[in-house]
């Protein structure tokens, strides 16, 4: 791999540092694509029995539903044929149950259900509908609650924490860890440098959990009177971006353990628009990425290691002033274009040469 005359010596470390001699591979891990996980259900009965057979049946049915809009592109979502209850029935591998509850005549649950993934893939296929993967990218959530007296201790035991620890993430595009808040914890960062977002000091925190993502919820105000309001900040540790959590109101605590969830959901939401891969075809393109300052190759590099449909990355010369990259990737040039646009890269083809830069 050359290097231009006056590019530095630190340059060639870092670069070292960051795999980039030879053939750097973009990590695309396995996913939990064939889980869905934290299906609610509340089935009525003759007796109890009953309940609990029609509950997980229509577990099932949702989860094929929920399978169906992960796995399958929006444009051929009608193509996909109507599934009986004996093939679905065989499609799957097994139900998780995370909490239930029978009372005479009903039965009420949270049920994950996870599909054999060769016989899912198998009918979707028969279709002809395009299959999508979305990888999955976890996250350490940080609950903090801010009241009159300031930013409460990182052990604090209230319901937002509570909200976050029983939320069922598993089957999620983000399954999320919720801070322990033990002594190791609060050796690394303070409850007040969390909500203030230092960036050393969650550094130090991740050091422990190793998260690709550090998301802070916040929530602001009064325990025992009056609305409160449910935000936050997601940090991603791979590449530096921050991103802000669009702030809710909510009326009280009784509703914070929705509030998580809906937070949660957005953030699953927003992890899908980067993490869907296009399996079922893939494609490579020679790339120039300017380069004005060494900042700007590191933060192009990071951010495309942290882009799933990036198959690999291949470093073909590196100069002062421009990278030239070959890029392997899942999917169209067009999907990539719109892909890379979410995180942070802007991919532009001019007159026949395409150019890659952070936005």
């Amino acid at each position: 791999m050359p290097i231009g005359p006056r590019f530095s010596t630190i340059a060639a470390i870092l670069l070292m540092a960051l795999g980039v001699h030879g053939t750097a591979i973009a990590q695309v891990s396995g996913s939990n694509s064939y889980t869905i996980g934290g299906i609610d259900v509340d089935a009525s009965a003759a007796d109890a029995i009953k309940a609990r057979e029609q509950g997980i049946q229509e577990a099932k049915r949702q989860a094929v539903r929920q399978l169906v809009d992960r796995l399958v592109a929006a444009e051929d979502r009608g193509h996909v044929p109507p599934l009986d209850d004996a093939r679905l029935n065989d499609m799957i591998r097994g139900v998780e149950f995370v909490r239930e509850r029978s009372v005479p005549n009903r039965y009420i649950a949270t049920l994950n259900v996870v599909f054999a993934a060769d016989q899912a893939k198998a009918w979707l296929a028969a279709s002809g509908a395009k299959i999508v993967e979305t990888v999955a990218r976890p996250a350490l959530v940080i609950p903090l609650w801010k009241g009159a007296a300031g930013v409460e201790p990182l052990d604090s035991l209230n319901v937002w924490r509570e909200g976050w620890r029983t939320l069922d993430t598993a089957g999620s595009a983000v399954p999320v860890t919720v801070l322990r808040g033990d002594q190791i914890d609060q050796n690394a960062l303070s409850a007040e440098e969390a909500y203030v977002g230092d960036v050393a000091a969650l550094a130090r925190l991740n050091e422990r959990y190793r998260a690709p993502t550090i998301v802070v919820a916040i929530v602001d105000g009064d325990k025992d009177a009056g609305s409160l309001t449910v935000g936050g900040v997601r940090y991603d540790m791979q590449t530096g971006a921050r991103s802000e959590i669009a702030k809710a109101t909510v009326d009280g605590a009784g509703q914070l353990a929705e509030a998580a969830k809906k937070m949660h959901t957005q953030l699953d939401e927003q992890w899908r628009s980067i993490a869907v891969v296009h399996r079922d075809s893939q494609d490579a393109l020679d790339v120039t990425v300017p380069i004005r300052a060494l900042g700007d190759w590191v933060q192009v590099r990071q951010r495309l290691g942290a882009v799933p449909a990036v198959k690999s990355v291949i470093v073909r010369s590196l100069e002062a002033d421009r990278a030239e990259l070959h890029l392997e990737y899942f999917g169209t040039s067009e999907e990539l274009q719109r892909t890379l646009a979410q995180a942070g890269l802007r991919l532009e083809n001019d007159a026949g040469q395409w150019r890659l830069q952070a936005r």
